[in-house]
């Protein structure tokens, strides 16, 4: 659970940092069952809004997709920066990426040649 230094907030224990889609840190997720428990208002909206609209809820911004089960959040202000891309943000660079296979695969042939 994080707790605010400043203010003192305590954060409901049911989040926790997202593992894939989140390379800067900024995203959470909950289960959409735990969301209904922690923060029943949020969750009402949430369900009623699936998929099309996040909810924005004192610092934080709330969305789940048409048929998820996990609730992502991410800073409001964040959200009012970046939109819906702050729920899912590109990644700047990707194995699957066919000229940088090409760019590091004529890396080292260089590097062998040498």
């Amino acid at each position: 659970m994080r707790v605010c230094p400043k203010c003192g907030y305590k954060d409901p224990p049911i989040w926790r940092p997202a593992k894939m889609h989140n390379p800067s840190g900024d995203i959470d997720i909950a289960r959409i069952d735990d969301v209904q428990i922690w923060l029943p208002k949020v969750a009402e909206q949430l369900l009623l809004m699936r998929g099309k609209d996040v909810i924005v809820e004192g610092i934080f911004a709330y969305y789940i997709g048409k048929t998820g089960h996990w609730v992502r959040r991410v800073a409001a202000r964040i959200y009012k920066d970046c939109g819906l891309q702050a729920f899912n943000p590109p990644y700047e660079f990707s194995g699957h990426n066919k000229l940088a296979k090409q760019v590091f695969g004529r890396k080292k042939l260089l590097e062998t040649e040498s």
